[in-house]
């Protein structure tokens, strides 16, 4: 099978946008992953007409940006065969950060680089005016040498594009913030409300917000009164617990301002538990 002109070798995974293959381009002799997209097949001709046209402008948006830390996008395209609107990106043979926090916790030090990593992508992404919009450990994945991209931009959106279908939950649950649930409105502060959720979880091992459903969830993280993650682990330095607290605020006016400003806390309150000898810098081990 082929997509475009890519080869198909293998099914990665499948998700509610689409699937993702391993593929190989034979024009660049290359392994690369190709992820379909799911596109409104039952909405009429106009419809789909505009949505392939978004996809694509907003697409080739995405692939513009290049950060050590972010996946590379090498091509967008309509498959001629499917229809199917698919995205061609660098290929990472590694886990994802949700695969390896089932199987250990990460040093604390390593917790904090991998969230200055992220944070510094969201950062670069929203400088591009590209919101992620479904940031969480599933979405980030390891590249080698103590190395983490945040992949699939896939769902990302133009704060001023309507790619995506209105009143339709498009993220997460327990990592998207209460306006996305309630409104559906997506701005570079819920990538923040997001990373702050990853980063409760890279250094409580809990997720901040959990239900046995979608819906309990949500009316979770709607009524806001998530636990510190010191409650789940005492060790958890104090600087370093208020930084995620406050990138998960329910109200997005008490959150981070943006992405960068996530990254300048978290540096200074690393900084500051180095200084006051609340942890004490250690060797890591390589991935």
């Amino acid at each position: 099978k082929t997509i475009g002109r890519y080869e198909v070798i293998k099914t990665l995974g499948k998700g509610a946008m689409g699937v993702v293959y391993k593929a190989r381009d034979p024009l660049l002799d290359r392994v690369v992953a190709v992820k379909t997209i799911m596109s409104p097949q039952q909405q009429g001709r106009r419809v789909r007409s505009a949505f392939l046209e978004r996809f694509q402008r907003e697409a080739k948006a995405a692939a513009k940006m290049s950060h050590p830390a972010i996946v590379t996008i090498f091509d967008v395209g309509v498959d001629e065969d499917s229809g199917a609107p698919f995205m061609v990106l660098e290929y990472l043979p590694g886990e994802s950060l949700a695969d390896r926090l089932d199987r250990v916790r990460l040093p604390l030090a390593r917790c904090v680089q991998i969230g200055l990593d992220l944070a510094s992508a969201l950062s670069f992404a929203h400088r591009q005016r590209i919101v992620h919009r479904d940031v969480k450990p599933a979405n980030v994945l390891h590249a080698g040498d103590n190395r983490w991209k945040l992949a699939d931009f896939g769902i990302a959106r133009m704060p001023d594009s309507d790619l995506t279908q209105v009143g339709i939950f498009m993220g997460t649950p327990g990592y998207s913030p209460p306006e996305a649930i309630k409104e559906g409105r997506y701005t570079p502060q819920a990538d923040v409300f997001a990373w702050g959720a990853v980063m409760y979880e890279l250094m409580s091992g809990r997720i901040p917000y959990e239900g046995p459903d979608t819906k309990t969830t949500n009316g979770y993280v709607v009524q806001g009164n998530a636990p510190a993650p010191t409650r789940h682990d005492p060790s958890i330095p104090e600087p370093l617990a208020t930084v995620a607290m406050t990138a998960l605020q329910p109200s997005d006016k008490t959150r981070f301002k943006d992405a960068s400003e996530a990254e300048a806390a978290l540096r200074e309150a690393w900084d500051r538990c180095l200084m006051q000898g609340i942890v004490h810098p250690a060797v890591l081990a390589m991935d």
